[in-house]
């Protein structure tokens, strides 16, 4: 027999208390058992809250790494073609080291010149030799063959830096030789 019998028995309480006391303790448990998946929950809910953020994180620190390795990438492959465009105007590279004419042409807003004889400047006339730059800040131009400056425009235009519309026949002006 329970305390709460012998209490109803003995007339200390009343029947209509027990049950208000049942009931009470009833509500108190439910919400003592209802509070605490809620703790599980907001735990849970924290602890996926500082999972997403950590992979935001993570996504933007990859996306920043794809960035800089495609940065990286281009600038490696200006080099490269940089690199390769040196050497093939060096070892194509046609000027005359007894050449005394000098043919003037514009680069940009500037007018350069590079030492040539008569029969270069005809080529060139012709299209059929170019004038490429060895580097963007000297004043260092090598007369190419046409194949290798058509080569130059493919991967480093900028190096070409007069290469004329191949033609077979040169029109005859006295004025312009």
């Amino acid at each position: 027999m329970s305390l709460r019998d012998q209490l109803l028995k003995a007339g200390v309480v009343s029947a209509d208390a027990v049950t208000k006391a049942e009931n009470e303790r009833r509500k108190q448990t439910h919400q003592a058992k209802k509070g605490q998946p809620e703790a599980k929950t907001a735990e849970q809910q924290r602890a996926a809250e500082q999972r997403a953020r950590q992979q935001a994180e993570a996504e933007a620190r990859r996306q920043r790494d794809r960035e800089l390795n495609a940065q990286r990438e281009a600038e490696r492959r200006r080099k490269e073609d940089l690199a390769r465009a040196r050497q093939l105007i060096e070892a194509n590279r046609v000027n005359d080291p007894k050449a005394e004419d000098r043919y003037n042409f514009t680069d940009g807003r500037f007018v350069r010149s590079v030492r040539v004889t008569d029969a270069q400047r005809r080529q060139i006339a012709m299209g059929k030799l170019g004038i490429a730059r060895m580097d963007n800040k000297g004043f260092d131009f090598a007369l190419v063959p046409r194949e290798v400056a058509l080569k130059l425009q493919g991967f480093c235009a900028d190096r070409v830096a007069l290469l004329y519309e191949e033609t077979d026949t040169l029109e005859d002006d006295d004025w312009a030789w």
